[in-house]
């Protein structure tokens, strides 16, 4: 049990290095645009181990923990104050708390509005593209919406939101979700979708045929169209660009992030496996992503 009340929140987890800063700035951005309020969360470890230069001075105080505690409250403090400058009115609280970080945020998904995190740790090189343990895992286990924010693209804040679509319940999910979000933020919709192996044969009601790269495209521009109308149809002001291109989907959708506002994709596409949380597409994006992602799980509360 987490010792706080996320619901309704939008919930970041910082670790107080920069990379975090700008996570906890665009989990800030948000919640004051959409009136939402703002938890941000350092976790600490239950068996926290100094840091190298601080190995003597715990041995000779015998305090550690304490001194931790403090300089911790301090540190997340000023987290708080640096949010306020930028957003005066917002209601934002700063708390410290102990456990597992990966655990109390994904237990914190539950009910929270969207819980945010980091793509990667203060570890991780910053040529490195991969996700830190803290992401990895909650975006592995939440079970509510995870936005990742990378460090390592050049997010264009005008660009679309840009949305992969299949016909999963966890694709249907996140196009509910980034329709919503074009709306509110007045962007245009990209809704993509990728397909592979054009020469493998359908399935129809006279058999098995063969089709064409141009034929996939007709047909798979088709079903997109088809998939989206019942959640665009609600947000006729949303321009909407159906984008059907061949290939494998994590690499078109991390390609159309390049120039993107934020990208949104389900836990898992079509063929995903029951149990698995992820899947592949999924760990793909939030690999290479070059702008802020929401995972979405089918059965959200949102």
């Amino acid at each position: 049990m987490i010792p706080f009340d996320p619901t309704g929140r939008i919930v970041v987890g910082t670790d107080l290095s920069h990379r975090a800063d700008q996570a906890v700035t665009w989990a800030a951005d948000r919640a004051a645009a959409r009136a939402e309020p703002l938890t941000v969360v350092l976790v600490l470890s239950e068996l926290p181990i100094p840091k190298k230069s601080h190995v003597f001075a715990a041995m000779r105080t015998g305090d550690y923990l304490a001194d931790l505690r403090r300089r911790a409250d301090d540190r997340i403090t000023g987290v708080r104050e640096r949010v306020l400058l930028r957003h005066p009115h917002l209601d934002v609280q700063a708390l410290v708390v102990d456990g597992m970080a990966s655990q109390v945020l994904a237990e914190a998904s539950a009910t929270a509005a969207l819980v945010v995190v980091g793509a990667r740790g203060h570890s991780a090189p910053a040529t490195v593209k991969a996700l830190g343990g803290t992401s990895d895992a909650v975006t592995a286990h939440a079970v509510g919406p995870v936005a990742v924010v990378t460090d390592l693209g050049q997010p264009t804040p005008e660009g679309p939101v840009v949305v992969g679509v299949d016909e999963s319940d966890e694709a249907l999910a996140a196009v509910r979700m980034a329709v919503d979000e074009a709306a509110r933020t007045t962007r245009s919709l990209v809704a993509l979708h990728a397909f592979e192996d054009v020469g493998a044969v359908f399935t129809s009601g006279l058999g098995l045929w063969s089709v064409d790269v141009g034929e996939a495209m007709g047909y798979f521009h088709t079903m997109v169209t088809d998939l989206i109308a019942p959640y665009v149809s609600e947000h006729p002001e949303v321009a909407v660009e159906v984008r059907v291109v061949p290939g494998r989907a994590s690499n078109a959708l991390a390609e159309a992030s390049s120039d993107a506002s934020l990208l949104v994709v389900g836990s898992r596409g079509r063929g995903g496996f029951l149990g698995l949380l992820l899947g592949s597409t999924s760990k793909g994006v939030l690999r290479e992503a070059e702008c802020p992602v929401i995972v979405v799980r089918e059965g959200s509360h949102r």
